[in-house]
C-alpha cells in the first residue's frame, strides 16, 4: 500500500510538471478559454501526453493502494479509478477537434474518454467517504473526499452549462482547470493516507 501511495505522488508530480510546462509554453491558448485538451492539438502536444500517461498512472497505483487498504468494501472504488486509468492513458491517441472544424469519430471518441475519467474521478471521491463512513479508518478523510468529490461535480455541471450559455462556455477552460485542481488534489490526498498507512 505504501508502495502504491508513493508511485501515485510520484505520478501526479509528473503530470502536474506536464501540465504547468505547458501553461508556460509559447501555445496561444489561454486558461480561461480553451480546454486542456487543446494542448492535444498543438506542436506542444508531448507534453499534453505525458501529463494524460502520468495521470493514469497515478489512478492505477492508487487502485491499487485503496485495493489493498480497503478489500471488497472498496471493489467500487477500485473500478471506478482503474476505467479513469485507462481512460486517461488512451486519450492522448484520441485529439479532440479542432473548434470550429467538423466532427470526427477520432474527436467523438476524445469525448467520450475525457466524460468518463472525469465522471469516474468524481464518482470515486463519493464512493470512497461512503465506504470510510463504514470502516474504523481514515475518518478524517471523509469530509476531505466529499469536499473535493463536490467541487468536481460543481465543475462538471459548469463544464455541461458551457454548452447552452456563451458566457459560461467563454470560461470554459478555467472551470475545466479547476476540475483539474481537485481531482488532482483528491488523489494527492488519498496517496498520501495510503503512503502513512490506515488511522
Amino acid at each position: 500500500m505504501t508502495a502504491a501511495g508513493v508511485t501515485a505522488l510520484l505520478a501526479l508530480a509528473v503530470t502536474v510538471a506536464s501540465l504547468g510546462y505547458l501553461h508556460f509554453a509559447p501555445t496561444g491558448l489561454s486558461p480561461v478559454r480553451n480546454a486542456v485538451s487543446q494542448y492535444g492539438i498543438t506542436p506542444f502536444r508531448a507534453g499534453y501526453r505525458v501529463a494524460t500517461l502520468a495521470f493514469g498512472a497515478a489512478g492505477a497505483a492508487l487502485a491499487a493502494g485503496l485495493g489493498l487498504a480497503t478489500g471488497s468494501a472498496g471493489e467500487a472504488v477500485v473500478a471506478l479509478l482503474v476505467v479513469f486509468a485507462i481512460a486517461r492513458a488512451a486519450i492522448s491517441w484520441f485529439p479532440m477537434d479542432a473548434p470550429g472544424t467538423a466532427r470526427t469519430p477520432t474527436g467523438q471518441m476524445h469525448g467520450l474518454l475525457a466524460i468518463g475519467a472525469f465522471a469516474c474521478a468524481t464518482l470515486a471521491a463519493f464512493r470512497l467517504a461512503s465506504v470510510l463512513s463504514r470502516e474504523d479508518r481514515w475518518h478524517w478523510l471523509i469530509s476531505v473526499s466529499t469536499a473535493l468529490g463536490g467541487v468536481m461535480a460543481a465543475c462538471l455541471v459548469g463544464l455541461a452549462l458551457a454548452r447552452a450559455f456563451p458566457a459560461v462556455r467563454a470560461r470554459f477552460g478555467a472551470v475545466e482547470r479547476g476540475f483539474y485542481l481537485a481531482a488532482i488534489a483528491w488523489f494527492a490526498v488519498v496517496s498520501v493516507a495510503c503512503v502513512t498507512g490506515p488511522r
